[in-house]
């Protein structure tokens, strides 16, 4: 009986610790950026001067899946004409997101105060890494089409 009972316990520890061949496999945090960017808006800077001064600026827009829960760091980069750009946003730890471990839009405006963003090409670039180790999720990078 002892013999039965530990073979019957050895299987289902096994089966249950193989688990299915989907949830063995930890998915891999992504990273997919729009085509497209939006329409230039007006952006004022906070510390711009003289106030009231604004700039063209585009928002580019990506989608994150597998985004590990928690609080994580978001780097973003545009550059047209080979030079790069400013983030376009006021917001105290702007580059600090929240994930559930799904899908997650990410969202970043970028302006240049001369020359300015300009309808056109621009190559966008999206990174994710742990907020406390640093380590890298995920990154990518896309040509992005601003439109007139």
């Amino acid at each position: 009986m002892y013999k039965f009972g530990l073979a019957v316990l050895t299987v289902a520890t096994m089966l249950l610790g193989a688990g299915s061949p989907a949830a063995a496999a930890t998915a891999r945090t992504s990273i997919t950026i729009d085509r497209h960017a939006s329409e230039l808006f007006p952006f004022e800077p906070p510390y711009a001067e003289p106030p009231g001064v604004t700039y063209p600026a585009a928002r580019v827009t990506a989608t994150a899946r597998h985004c590990p829960a928690g609080v994580v760091l978001m780097s973003a980069t545009l550059v047209q004409d080979g030079l790069p750009t400013m983030w376009a946003t006021a917001g105290h730890g702007a580059g600090e997101i929240l994930c559930d471990g799904g899908t997650l839009e990410l969202t970043m405006a970028f302006a240049r105060i001369t020359p300015a963003v300009h309808p056109g090409r621009a190559t966008a670039h999206f990174s994710l890494r742990d907020s406390t180790t640093g380590e890298q999720f995920a990154e990518s990078t896309r040509t992005v089409w601003i439109p007139c």
